[in-house]
């Protein structure tokens, strides 16, 4: 490859996928398969990046790597069904080197894979997905290049100014609106969220605060049964559970509502499936597919209706003690309201989950015997 070709292919693997920016952002992050139609709608990213990067004018080819990067060796790739030698030398080197870096990372739905598999999942598509001869020099210097990879520094990014209030400019040039105010509904629709978050707050910290007053602190099955019957009313779901860590695993110590006997067999490690996910990453998923989870992806005897899941963690002293988990039947069913929901009845349940059971000191200051 020429000097520009080079420099080309580095500025395409840092900016090959900046064509996500026009694919919904609960496809990007979603666990597990895609749909048909997100698949479509997913496939337009290596056109929307390369119609960006255009307008950049490098001096060298970033754009044709950035269109071909999932082209296919066979020509089953997309969006142009290249094949073999009509796909850029670079899109080659980048489809076979970003497939291994995916496979040897962690994703919401798996862990990653040890390098030496990854690399025999990449060098079996061979021929098919990727160029041969590009396989086979990265199985001779994988090793060598990872080696190289991780001796080079980490550097954090820069962190953006999105919090900094510009005192400058009292008006735009065009003036102000007359009115601020969204429409009636829509300030409506607004205040009874907030009104339900508040809701929800307030009915979590009753059930800390019972759990607290009681002379032997509530049983685990109390704590979930009161958030049961108080969720139920604020945020509609057809299905509940709450996997509890344990020695490093999530069980199912509360499940409520359909397909009941199938979230009561599960059993996830941390940082597997949606749940696992959530608990490795202390962070909650909006509308995720609850197929995903272990020992129920892929098993044709563990049919469901249900086609979205929000999943938010509960903290405890020790770090996570439980994710909280509601299924509903409607594709991308949840709102961005729903989530803040859960999150303000689950916030501080965690103290109460770690105490559950054990003898407290009474309402009157009286010590536990």
């Amino acid at each position: 490859m020429s000097e520009d070709e080079t420099e080309a292919l580095r500025a395409a693997s840092v900016l090959h996928d900046i064509g996500k920016l026009a694919v919904p952002e609960h496809i990007i992050s979603k666990p597990g398969k895609l749909t048909p139609e997100e698949f479509e709608k997913m496939k337009i990213h290596p056109i929307v990046g390369a119609e960006i990067l255009e307008q950049v004018h490098f001096p060298y080819p970033v754009v044709p790597i950035v269109r071909a990067h999932h082209e296919k060796w066979d020509g089953s790739g997309y969006p142009n069904g290249l094949a073999g030698e009509a796909i850029p030398m670079g899109a080659r080197i980048l489809a076979a080197v970003d497939c291994l870096d995916a496979l040897a990372s962690d994703r919401q739905y798996r862990k990653a894979l040890p390098l030496d598999e990854a690399m025999a999942k990449v060098a079996s598509e061979a021929g098919a997905s990727f160029d041969p001869k590009v396989v086979a020099i990265l199985q001779r210097r994988y090793i060598e290049l990872e080696k190289l990879a991780n001796e080079e520094p980490l550097q954090a990014p820069p962190k953006l100014s999105t919090d900094v209030k510009v005192e400058r400019g009292l008006a735009p040039a065009a003036g102000f609106a007359e009115s601020a105010e969204a429409p009636a509904s829509g300030s409506a629709l607004r205040k009874n969220s907030v009104a339900l978050i508040s809701a929800a707050q307030r009915q979590g910290q009753e059930i800390i605060a019972l759990s607290q007053l009681c002379g032997v602190a509530l049983s685990l099955e109390d704590i979930f049964s009161l958030v049961s019957v108080r969720l139920k009313n604020l945020l509609p779901h057809e299905s509940m559970a709450v996997y509890c860590m344990k020695n490093g695993v999530l069980v199912p110590e509360f499940v409520s509502g359909e397909n009941f006997r199938l979230f009561s067999a599960l059993t996830i490690p941390l940082g597997e499936g949606l749940s696992g996910w959530v608990a490795q990453n202390h962070k909650p998923i909006l509308n995720g597919n609850p197929s995903v989870e272990p020992g129920y992806l892929n098993d044709p005897t563990k049919y469901s209706t249900l086609r979205a899941a929000l999943a938010v963690p509960i903290e405890g002293a020790s770090g996570i003690v439980a994710v909280l988990a509601l299924y509903r039947a409607g594709q991308d069913a949840f709102t961005a309201d729903d989530l803040r929901i859960a999150e303000a009845m689950g916030g501080g349940l965690g103290a109460a989950i770690e105490g559950a059971g054990k003898p407290r000191a009474t309402a009157m200051g009286a010590s536990a015997k």
